[in-house]
């Protein structure tokens, strides 16, 4: 999922999302997906969404990532009635932790036992181990961009049109491009040396810079727009009177705007707008 649970916070209180999905998160999942794809249907045409929708996931020690990979930190809470095998994560008291020695026997949470890693929901994402390629920019031999799925080498600079070159074509739009894409299955291989596949090796700590940056790569506008609209409807499960003024307050729409027209795709076009 895009969303996650605690991103509501910002917007509505938990005991009142509770109440309207019913405690249910199937519901308020479903609705998400609504959402997503309402937002997707305004802007496919004309942006590549793929890098922006995607999952926000639960860290995991044992899984490897690729660059731009989100994820936050979630876990059980610690049960002094269980055991844990190394590496194993828990919440205790708000933050989520590492088990750094096995707890055979079950007992009560013993800190000497357990690395913090971080506060709970607290965000990272998978930084690029290079600049990521841009048709535009000149390149010199031994640049490195990140294309695709791993690094690559420049192996012949950017080839620059001639004054007399360019006037030839009449427009700035119709000149022909000076780089050649590294995957490009004819030209590729001439003018860029690939690396292997690049992933964030399983078992990297959150805390490695090389790797990680604590913070949030998912453009907070849509965020908040994703939230609207999600909440705009979940809040038809409530009686319509009742809930009339909430939906629309949420769809970004007020009834004294609307004139109290409009209905539920009105609204929602105008959260997406």
């Amino acid at each position: 999922m895009y969303l996650i649970k605690n991103d509501y916070k910002k917007q509505i209180q938990d005991v009142n999302l509770n109440q309207i999905i019913s405690s249910d998160d199937t519901i308020l999942s479903s609705a998400q997906l609504t959402a997503q794809s309402e937002c997707l249907s305004y802007l496919r045409q004309k942006y590549d969404t793929s890098k922006e929708f995607t999952d926000t996931k639960i860290w995991s020690y044992s899984t490897a990532y690729v660059p731009h990979d989100r994820v936050y930190l979630d876990a059980d809470a610690y049960s002094p009635t269980s055991t844990y095998a190394l590496n194993a994560l828990t919440l205790f008291g708000g933050n989520v932790y590492r088990c750094t020695t096995a707890v055979t026997v079950a007992e009560t949470f013993t800190l000497s036992k357990w690395s913090l890693i971080g506060p709970q929901y607290t965000i990272y994402y998978a930084v690029y181990p290079a600049p990521l390629f841009n048709y535009k920019k000149i390149y010199a031999v031994g640049d490195i961009v990140y294309y695709g799925d791993r690094k690559y080498t420049c192996r012949q600079a950017t080839t620059l049109p001639t004054h007399s070159t360019q006037i030839q074509y009449g427009t700035i739009a119709a000149l022909p491009q000076g780089n050649v894409f590294p995957d490009d299955p004819v030209y590729g291989a001439k003018y860029w040396t690939a690396a292997s596949a690049y992933t964030v090796p399983a078992g990297t700590a959150l805390s490695n810079a090389t790797y990680w940056t604590k913070a949030d790569n998912r453009d907070q506008q849509m965020v908040t727009y994703m939230i609207d609209i999600t909440l705009f409807h979940i809040h038809s499960r409530i009686a319509q009177r009742s809930a009339a003024k909430d939906r629309q307050i949420y769809a970004g729409c007020a009834v004294a705007d609307s004139g109290g027209t409009g209905g539920d795709n009105g609204g929602t076009a105008a959260a997406a707008a």
